[in-house]
């Protein structure tokens, strides 16, 4: 499946980027699909790029029904290695789950751009591959049945978030600039 989102954030390109690089725990209040975002790692890369381990935790809320008790909380989770890179305004990301080994692989990128107006441009793309047959405990049978459900599921987890980003750094930066 691929992923391209073109959004634009009505605040400055250098505030819109760094905000997205630095501070992508404090916007998780405006992400509706996603429980919690802690950054576990930050390295400089070299000059301008940093490198940054971030672990996201979905709500267990848009769990289909139908798959439900097969799937726990750290099933929810996965890791985003991403390096940002300062002369572009780029960040190249690589999604890794942590319970279930492969059960998807999802990698892209973002560009962040100036607009006309001043404002920025945000610009994902990536591509998102789900084997859901790969989930322990259910059975083959079943996983052919259920198998459109957890990729709907996987998309809306991995993808709906995705496409949440812009719309909840724009909230941030809203209530970032009007004060508490």
């Amino acid at each position: 499946m691929r992923i391209d989102v073109r959004q634009d954030v009505s605040h400055p390109l250098e505030k819109v980027y760094a905000t997205m690089r630095d501070n992508l725990p404090g916007i998780v209040p405006f992400l509706p699909g996603v429980e919690s975002i802690e950054t576990t790692e930050r390295e400089k890369s070299g000059p301008g790029r940093v490198r940054l381990l971030n672990v996201w935790r979905a709500n267990k809320e848009n769990v289909p029904k139908a798959v439900r008790s097969f799937v726990s909380r750290n099933m929810l989770r996965w890791k985003d290695h991403a390096e940002w890179r300062d002369e572009d305004h780029s960040v190249h990301w690589r999604f890794e789950t942590f319970q279930l080994d492969k059960l998807f692989e999802c990698s892209g990128g973002n560009r962040f751009e100036e607009t006309p107006g001043g404002h920025t441009s945000m610009h994902i793309q990536g591509e998102l591959h789900i084997y859901p047959e790969r989930i322990p405990g259910v059975p083959r049978f079943l996983a052919r049945r259920i198998k459109p459900k957890i990729e709907k599921f996987i998309m809306k987890m991995v993808g709906s978030n995705l496409s949440d980003l812009a719309r909840g750094l724009q909230d941030f930066l809203n209530q970032s600039r009007n004060g508490p």
